[in-house]
Order: structure tokens, then sequence, then C-alpha cells
């Protein structure tokens, strides 16, 4: 089981950090993949009035990618009120301190806090006190119950379904081992195996940063999304960032993260992902043999070629304007006929029923 939160156009961080393993999965799991539309308010509540047209968006981007509706479950989480109800329930037993003590909910504080005052700030002139002020004002509009609970609700989403593996990458392994906790706790309440408690599925992602060297993100403006245009495709990757050591092209260049180069080269990491004959342009580099701007040149077909494929099958899909909402009607009908027999289950351990 895993899922996205409909909050904006995916892009290669995405791609590569969630959707291609989902594809991959299909060949080997039965599949549940969720639009967690509830978990957008988590830190979204404010501004939902794009939540529709993401949706839609999103889910075409995964059947586009090779997520087939056939194989898996595709479901928007708000259609399966199931999950609500046993969120609900197992906040009941959930310690305060196993959500205060969650290593990733201060950071997600403190970076979404951070966002929201880079957006203030860009729309203001104030100087140290208005900083100050709207950084408090930032970090409370966070300190909800929804933004603190949010594990207890992702701990239903998996629970719910039985989910016997979650594909996580190492920095996500917290967060399933409190649903791990959360499962132990209630079968340890009330008696039996009624929760399975789910095994991480560990996946290797690649690291891939974004245009300006930093972590590819939207926030940063710095993504190039799942369907560029060729032109808006060739427009930001001939403004990718390279090597700020190398001043003309016959200087050597340092393509991978180092000390001359700390957040490596972005043209290069694509390369490694699109361009089977990386290694050549790697070499090529390093003896200053090329510049970065034939490099780039270069990496454009190979990366082209990928987007046009993507772009011709989520064309296919688009095309018909209903076909969406009947993807997410049918995974809500499998969704939920699991989801009522797990609770069904839930309700009679608690002797609730």
């Amino acid at each position: 089981m895993s899922g996205m939160r409909p909050t904006g156009r995916l892009h290669l961080g995405n791609y590569w950090g969630a959707l291609k393993n989902w594809v991959s999965l299909q060949d080997k799991y039965q599949c549940y993949f969720a639009v967690a539309d509830w978990h957008m308010l988590t830190t979204g509540y404010d501004d939902t009035a794009g939540l529709v047209d993401n949706t839609r968006e999103m889910v075409l981007d995964w059947l586009g990618a090779g997520v087939d509706p056939e194989r898996s479950v595709v479901f928007r989480q708000s259609d399966v009120p199931e999950h609500a109800e046993l969120a609900l329930l197992l906040g009941m037993i959930t310690p305060l301190s196993w959500l205060e003590n969650n290593p990733t909910w201060k950071e997600q504080l403190q970076e979404l806090a951070k966002t929201k005052r880079e957006k203030m700030l860009a729309e203001t002139k104030g100087g140290t006190a208005v900083k100050t002020e709207e950084s408090t004002e930032a970090r409370e509009e966070l300190r909800t119950h929804g933004f603190l609970g949010y594990p207890v609700l992702q701990s239903a989403d998996i629970l719910i379904y039985g989910a016997e593996v979650v594909p996580v990458g190492q920095d996500q392994l917290p967060h399933l081992e409190l649903s791990r906790d959360i499962a132990r706790k209630f079968n340890s309440l009330y008696g039996g195996a009624v929760l399975t408690e789910p095994k991480p599925l560990l996946t290797e992602t690649p690291k891939l940063p974004g245009l300006d060297g930093r972590k590819m993100s939207k926030s940063y403006g710095n993504a190039i999304d799942l369907l560029e245009t060729a032109e808006s495709l060739s427009k930001k990757v001939m403004t990718a960032y390279t090597d700020p050591t190398r001043l003309r092209a016959t200087d050597p260049g340092h393509p991978e993260p180092c000390p001359e180069n700390p957040p490596g080269c972005t043209v290069f990491a694509l390369h490694k992902l699109y361009n089977p004959d990386w290694k050549t342009r790697e070499d090529e580099c390093r003896a200053g043999k090329i510049g970065c701007v034939g490099c780039k040149k270069i990496l454009l077909p190979p990366i082209e070629s990928a987007f046009a494929a993507f772009r011709e099958r989520r064309a296919s899909y688009a095309a018909d304007k209903t076909r969406v909402e009947q993807v997410l009607e049918a995974g809500r009908k499998k969704a939920k006929a699991t989801a009522e027999r797990t609770l069904e289950k839930v309700r009679r351990a608690m002797k609730l029923r």
C-alpha cells in the first residue's frame, strides 16, 4: 500500500522516488495506490482550490507512467470513510509522546514554517521584527491536531488493507515503525492478530537534484515536471546546475558530489538515469573534453524520448474526460470492500459490536 498527496504536478523526483517503483511492484504484489487527499489537508488545509484538478492530473500521471487500474486498486482516500473511522479508533490508543517524538514531525514543522515564511516575506517589505512575527505565525498555523496526528491516519491507511509490505525509503522507516507499534499495541490490548504488522520494502531511489542543485521540489521552483513539452524541457535542461568551478570547457569537471562541487552536477545525474552511455560523458567531463553546454545538448535526445513516450500514454487516458473518475470509482468499490472487512474485525475486537 502506498499513496501520494495531490499537491500539484508531479516531477521527476516523484517518478524516480516512488512512481517508477510502483509500476514494477504490480508484477509481484496486489497493490493499493491512494490519492491521499486527506493527508494534503494536514499541511495545506488553507488552500484547497486546486484539489480536484490536482487529483485528476496526478492520476493521469500515474496511468501515463504505467500504473494499471486493472491490476492495482487506484482510489481516492476520502472516498473510503473507513480510513477515518479506523484512524479515530487507533488514535484512542496512541500515546501523545509517540507522535511528539516522531523524528520527522519537528523537521517538517520547521521546513513548512520556513516555506510559509518565505512566501509571506516575498509579499511584504518588513524587516527583522516582521520576519520573527511571521515565523511564529507560520509555525502556529501548522500546530494542528491533523498535522500532529497524521501518522495515525497514515497507519490507518496501511493497516485497513492488511498491507504486508510498504515501499519506503530509508528516511521513511520511522513512519512505518510507528504504524507497526500501533498495530502491536492494538493486538496486545484486544487479543489476536487483528491488524497485520506491515514490513518495510526498502527501495533504492537515485538522488535526483533539482535544476539549482538542491533537492528537487515544487516549493523550490527547481523541478522538471513529468509533462514537460519538448520546448520547456529543453529550456529547463539548458539552465540546469553543473559545475561552478569550470570556467572554461577544457577545465576538468566534477560531475559527482565532492568538496569542489558539493551538490554534484544535475545534468550528470540525469545522464545516469536516461543516457546508457553516461560513463563516457563522465570520463569526458573529468578530462575536460566536453563543455557543460555540449553535455546538456547530448542529454536532450534520450530524455526527450522518454518524455515523449510518457506524454503519448498520458494523452490517450486524458482524451476520455470521464476516465479518471471511472478508475477512481472502480478503485473505491474494491478498496471499500477490503476496508469494511478489516474495520468489522476491529469493531468486534474492541467490543463495539
